[in-house]
C-alpha cells in the first residue's frame, strides 16, 4: 500500500529540533534521522505518520520534550519508496520512507509546544504552521 492509496498527499514526521537544524545547516540535501536517537542507516527507513496519527505518536514517544518540530512532507517530492505498513503485525498502518528525505520535500516546519501536562500539541503545530 502507498500513501496515495489512502488518498494522502502529505506525511508528517516528528523531529528533534537540533537534528533538523543540523541537517539544514550541514549543506546536505537530505534529512537522515529515523526517530529519536536512530538514523536512517540504523533503522532502514524514516518513521512518518499520517495527519490523524501524529498526535498519538507524539503522546507515545515525545511527551515531556520541548525540542520537537513537526515536518510536513509533500509525498510528490519524496524520491525514495514510501510503504504503508505495520512491521509489528498490528492493524494500524504507518508510512515509512525507505531512503533519505530531501529537504526540498519538507514544505513546512512547525515548532511543537507542550502543555503543563507535558503533552505536545501537534494539532496546533499543524494549524499554525
Amino acid at each position: 500500500m502507498t500513501p496515495r492509496d489512502r488518498g494522502s498527499e502529505e506525511l508528517f514526521h516528528l523531529a528533534l529540533r537540533d537534528e533538523w537544524e543540523r541537517a539544514v545547516a550541514g549543506g546536505d540535501d537530505d534529512y537522515r534521522r529515523s526517530t529519536i536517537g536512530r538514523s536512517l542507516e540504523e533503522v532502514g527507513f524514516i518513521h512518518c505518520s499520517f495527519r490523524e496519527q501524529a498526535q498519538g505518536v507524539a503522546d507515545l514517544f515525545y511527551a515531556g520534550r520541548d525540542d520537537v518540530v513537526l515536518l510536513c512532507i509533500d509525498i510528490a517530492l519524496v524520491h525514495a519508496e514510501v510503504r504503508v505498513e505495520n512491521l509489528d503485525g498490528g492493524a494500524i498502518l504507518f508510512p515509512h520512507v525507505y531512503g533519505p528525505l530531501p529537504l526540498s520535500a519538507v514544505k513546512l516546519v512547525s515548532s511543537v509546544s507542550s502543555g503543563t501536562d507535558g503533552r505536545l500539541d501537534v494539532q496546533r503545530a499543524m494549524d499554525n504552521g
